[in-house]
């Protein structure tokens, strides 16, 4: 294993050297290098690659490779794109340098997510290679999951038939408590941008102070009164249509939370916030909330304006829950704000991203295969997790495809996604590899010795 680990690693670290950041455009000739790289090394590993383009974003590497017509389809799905980085974010070396240090492999998109789309890729290739691979095997690797991939659905439709397979896998998350993980659900939601206007114009605080309208004050008076003072939504409606949390899933999270390291700790704060007497692992995946990301008002700059502002703009996180629907949810948001803004205030609302949760189906036969090779590998049970965040991808899968999906992190709980020093533990990377080997290389129809498959020669590949 460990001479495979060095191999994966002089892999990830081409991978992690490629600044495929999709956020800022001078980056593109990073991300047709990476597409590059991709396609080089799914070629060389037997795969047959296509890159797929919409209008809007970033290639799509599409590679498949079809063992035999008796075994069944296995698509796997990841993205190369990675958030910005810069050494002075408080990063010991270079982001896009790889460095292993203190058993850990440091870099960006070490975790998130090219580490760990690699596992499967480089797994894959040294299956095929063997002539062990136990199902048929296709990739998707995009490259604006972390911007919003405004195309993909529509790729997916127009692609239905090469996407055609009876399973997806995902590794695109954390490990719970360092512990082997599927997860099970994902909340859905949307973003929106809430505009309050009280005048044409700023005003002198001193001539008009206390007589008039202040935008600011306004739209604070809204907040407190859509974010409760016990952490709540301040409108009923906004907790419609949401599943009632069973007693199997409270005792299995309260489980998790007995378990776990200080999430405090782990989250950099002092202390955790939730609705009362509703667990974490329960308020950030089974709980719907509304979230303030962003707030532009008045004048910051260097020393003080006296004015009473006239405009001022609040950007909010929504996250929803099976089986509530993102559209209702956003129409309900919507008429909350009219509901509670005077009428001597202008505003606007608008709202992206629109994207349903998704609810993994646990009785499906992979899940449990998947659940007893990740025993196997660990040696220990696995976790079943409630997951707060979203992939819209899993969701427009099973509209799309009509299939499900194995939501399978592979990284350590304390991987600093998306944070400065992302990192990946070497014994969790060295799990990973195991596993990915036992599920891509165990066939759960037919026995992969009864078939007679060998990846086809280049030649081969020119005959029509």
């Amino acid at each position: 294993m460990k001479n495979k680990f060095e191999e994966y690693k002089k892999l990830l670290t081409e991978f992690v050297r490629l600044q495929s950041v999709s956020t800022d455009p001078k980056y593109l000739p990073e991300i047709e290098k990476t597409v590059a790289w991709l396609k080089t090394v799914l070629s060389e590993a037997g795969f047959e690659v296509e890159i797929f383009k919409g209008p809007k974003t970033n290639p799509v590497v599409f590679a498949q490779v079809q063992v035999s017509n008796d075994l069944d389809t296995v698509l796997v799905y990841g993205h190369y794109d990675v958030q910005p980085a810069v050494k002075k974010d408080g990063w010991g070396g270079e982001p896009f340098d790889l460095v292993q240090a203190k058993n850990k492999l440091i870099g960006r998109g070490v975790v998130d997510n090219k580490g760990q789309i690699l596992t499967h890729i480089f797994t894959a290739a040294k299956l095929i290679k063997e002539g062990a691979l136990g199902h048929n095997l296709k990739f998707l690797v995009e490259g604006n999951e972390e911007t919003g991939n405004d195309d993909l659905a529509e790729l997916m439709k127009r692609n239905k038939k090469k996407l055609a397979c009876d399973i997806l896998v995902v590794s695109d998350g954390e490990l719970t408590n360092d512990k082997p993980t599927i997860e099970v659900s994902l909340r859905g939601g949307f973003n929106c941008t809430l505009v309050y206007k009280t005048g044409k114009n700023n005003l002198h605080s001193g001539i008009f102070g206390g007589g008039v309208p202040n935008a600011v004050a306004e739209l604070v008076k809204f907040l407190a009164k859509l974010i409760k003072p016990d952490n709540s939504i301040g409108f009923t409606d906004f907790y419609k249509g949401a599943d009632v949390i069973s007693k199997e899933q409270l005792a299995n999270n309260k489980r998790l939370v007995r378990e776990a390291v200080d999430l405090s700790q782990l989250a950099g704060v002092k202390a955790l916030l939730g609705e009362r007497g509703v667990d974490f692992y329960t308020q950030t995946g089974l709980r719907p909330t509304i979230q303030i990301t962003g707030l532009k008002a008045g004048y910051i700059e260097q020393g003080y304006a006296n004015i009473v502002p006239a405009e001022a703009e609040v950007r909010l996180n929504v996250r929803i829950v099976a089986s509530q629907k993102a559209e209702v949810v956003a129409k309900r948001l919507g008429d909350f704000v009219e509901s509670q803004t005077p009428k001597y205030v202008d505003y606007k609302i608008t709202f992206g991203g629109l994207h349903d949760p998704v609810k993994i189906d646990t009785q499906n036969h992979y899940f449990a295969e998947a659940e007893k090779l990740l025993e196997k590998v660990y040696g220990s049970k696995v976790n079943r997790k409630n997951v707060g965040g979203a992939i819209p991808f899993v969701g427009d899968v099973k509209n799309i495809l009509g299939v499900d999906t194995l939501l399978i992190p592979l990284v350590n709980e304390d991987c600093n996604m998306h944070g400065a020093n992302e990192n990946f533990d070497v014994d969790l990377a060295m799990k990973g590899l195991e596993f990915s080997r036992e599920f891509l290389g165990h066939s759960t129809l037919v026995r992969y010795s009864s078939v007679s498959w060998k990846p086809k020669t280049k030649a081969e590949k020119g005959k029509t």
